[in-house]
Order: structure tokens, then C-alpha cells, then sequence
């Protein structure tokens, strides 16, 4: 039987080994690479749930803050006037949705406090205007 496997098969008896051997590194490199593929993928995958997490401790702190704010009591005051639970002293209103903006120089307005207006001449400058004209 050996003999005519050898038949079939005319292969010296040096490139068997050869052979073998080849064939064996093609394996090896073939799950060495799959396993470096995949250790990236897991490096990768890693990376995108720590980024995931900072997003969502982000959020998780956000919501913290929102939290602290709504437990405050001057908000929650705030917050009632707008439902007309204020006070008895207090005088509900509500602008309409399509109220148009006010002018710039309305009153309490930030142009009205700002600038200063109208300068006054000073005592001695409104005589000297009457005594030489100006």
C-alpha cells in the first residue's frame, strides 16, 4: 500500500517535510491574523463603549444639576407664579404668544439704563452762554 501512495504521489522525501511544514505556517498565520483582526475589533469596540460612557456620565451629571435646580425652592416659587399659585398680593399676567418685542428704549429697558441721555449744561456754562452767546 505503500508503495502505491508513493506511486501516486512522486514527491521526494525532502519536500514532504517541506510541505508539511508550509502547510503549518499557512495555518498558523492564518489564525495568528484572525486573532490580531480581532483583538483590534475588541480595542475598538472598547474604545466606542468608554466614549459611550463619558457621553452618558455627561448626561447622568446634566440630569444631576437639572435635578438640584428643580429641588430648589426659589424655582419651584418661579415656577408656581407661572401657574398663578403665588401669592394673594401678586398680579397674574401672561403675554400673548405673538406679543411683538418691545422698542429699545421702553422702559426698564437696557438702552434706557445704559446710555445716559441727554447731557445738562452745567450752572456756569448756561451764563457764560447768556452773557457772550453761544
Amino acid at each position: 500500500m505503500r508503495t502505491w501512495i508513493s506511486r501516486m504521489l512522486p514527491l521526494p522525501k525532502g519536500r514532504v517535510p517541506r510541505a508539511l511544514s508550509l502547510l503549518l505556517l499557512l495555518v498558523f498565520t492564518v489564525a495568528f491574523t484572525r486573532n490580531v483582526i480581532s483583538a483590534v475589533q475588541a480595542t475598538l469596540e472598547v474604545n466606542r463603549l468608554r466614549d459611550e460612557n463619558a457621553a452618558l456620565q455627561a448626561q447622568a451629571d446634566a440630569l444631576a444639576a437639572e435635578r438640584v435646580l428643580l429641588d430648589d425652592p426659589a424655582f419651584l416659587a418661579l415656577i408656581a407664579r407661572g401657574y398663578s399659585l403665588g401669592s394673594t398680593v401678586e398680579r397674574p399676567f401672561a403675554l400673548a404668544a405673538n406679543a411683538p418685542a418691545l422698542p429699545a428704549d421702553a422702559p426698564g429697558s437696557a438702552a434706557r439704563r445704559v446710555t445716559t441721555g441727554a447731557t445738562t449744561p452745567s450752572p456756569i456754562d448756561v451764563w457764560l452762554g447768556v452773557l457772550f452767546g453761544s
